[in-house]
């Protein structure tokens, strides 16, 4: 399936599974609690990813006598795993990368360490952007520290849409115009090139879709959907009917785009996707076309449905033994000039402006056209939400299993937003 939004593709695209680095003296993953004087952060990630924090550790190890920090990292599904196995076991990193998708299951069961203390005197957030200073919060309770600031965006490739004699969308495009444009690339190509990636099993996505009618996606609470079954069925029958008029690729093309390298955009069977605005450096490095950055469609009249917040943060296991260096080691990560520079745009924009001064990026790179279109979202974003609740990672991967029934025939948008929402009860209010 194509799996953009997920925080699978975008940090976990090693293929080499579970990796330990020895930065120091450390063991592999999964070994005993660090002791005084010693530290275990662990992440998930690419190659990118990991070439940059191994660099950052190491220096950060360099420059404190007596300091020594294990670095441990995965990709992204391998992480959870190993990580569900030592918070079992009482024997969680002090240091951990922690996914919104499952932040609010490992604050909600005490896995992590309410950081409130350290705000303000150990960790800096002062200069952070509102959205990703606020992050990280469950229950009045700091439990993570946002890296940096993301947020939805659509990526265009103008030469692929000009080739097929089409116009690229202005930038006032609504969710009605998008499907008249994405239908009619697709039929003046004979369906060899359709309009847009198909996205009728994103979550993340339906989010700010459900936003801009004016709907939170989840309660107060976070124990049930807000949006109604009926905004469901919408969102099904909406990529159904670009399904049938071409506008998107066929499902078959959907479900084997499982990596960025099988991306419809990057094998020229889509001319727009969408993602998170920094995922346009991977695309981008796997194509000769050039590609811009637009923001979401919306609707005539409707709400803000885009939000800059931080979907991934550091945070301190309840459990670490040296709770105090643990929070200086994330906040030399999220402020220091030199951590700043090395880790550049791998984990997201930088959270602050003089982050993004500091890196001086080309404005026509991969990276300085997600920095400037974050920045300039300005006043068009809305408030973030509240983190996303237990139970979400079940959710949306429910969410894309019925979206793929719908693509090949086996429910119908009715149907599947009947089931999503009678599952959604149980799954949410466990």
């Amino acid at each position: 399936m194509s799996d953009v939004f997920s925080r699978r593709r975008f940090l976990g695209l090693s293929a080499m599974g579970l990796s330990t680095v020895a930065l120091s003296a450390c063991g592999s993953w999964g070994g005993k609690s660090s002791g005084s004087g010693s530290l275990r952060a662990a992440w998930y990630g690419g190659d990118a990813v990991h070439t940059a924090l191994e660099k950052v550790l190491a220096h950060y190890q360099s420059t404190r006598s007596g300091q020594k920090v294990g670095g441990e990292h995965a990709a992204f599904a391998d992480y959870w795993s190993k990580l569900s196995t030592e918070t079992a076991a009482r024997n969680s990193p002090d240091v951990m990368r922690m996914s919104m998708t499952y932040f609010t299951d490992y604050a909600g069961r005490g896995a992590l360490l309410d950081m409130t203390k350290y705000i303000g005197k150990t960790i800096d957030i002062s200069t952070m952007e509102e959205g990703v200073a606020g992050s990280g919060v469950v229950d009045g309770k700091r439990y993570g520290v946002g890296q940096s600031s993301i947020a939805n965006a659509v990526f265009v490739n103008r030469e692929l849409i000009e080739s097929v004699g089409a116009k690229v969308p202005t930038a006032d495009w609504t969710w009605d115009s998008l499907a008249s444009w994405a239908k009619a690339v697709g039929q003046s190509s004979n369906g060899k090139v359709a309009g847009t990636s198909d996205q009728s099993g994103h979550l993340e996505l339906f989010e700010p879709y459900a936003r801009q009618h004016g709907k939170s996606l989840f309660t107060t609470d976070g124990k049930a959907l807000a949006a109604g079954q009926d905004l469901v069925e919408q969102w099904w029958a909406y990529w159904q009917d670009l399904r049938a008029g071409k506008g998107t690729p066929a499902a078959s093309v959907t479900a084997a785009a499982t990596g960025f390298e099988t991306d419809p955009i990057v094998t020229g069977k889509a001319a727009i996707d969408f993602g998170w605005v920094q995922q346009i450096q991977f695309l981008q490095g796997l194509m000769k076309q050039e590609l811009e950055i637009m923001t979401i469609p919306n609707l005539p009249n409707g709400k803000p449905g885009l939000y800059v917040d931080s979907q991934d943060m550091w945070s301190i296991a309840a459990t670490s033994t040296n709770p105090d260096a643990a929070a200086e080691l994330i906040n030399y990560l999220v402020n220091d000039d030199f951590a700043i520079k090395t880790i550049g745009v791998v984990l997201g924009v930088p959270p602050s402006k003089h982050a993004v001064d500091l890196l001086s990026l080309e404005p026509k790179s991969p990276a300085g056209k997600a920095v400037a279109y974050v920045q300039g979202l300005g006043d068009k974003a809305a408030t973030p939400p509240p983190p996303w609740p237990k139970g979400y990672s079940q959710l949306s991967t429910l969410f894309t299993k019925i979206s793929q029934d719908i693509g090949f025939g086996r429910s119908t948008p009715s149907k599947g937003a009947a089931s999503f929402y009678s599952q959604s009860k149980q799954i949410l209010g466990a």
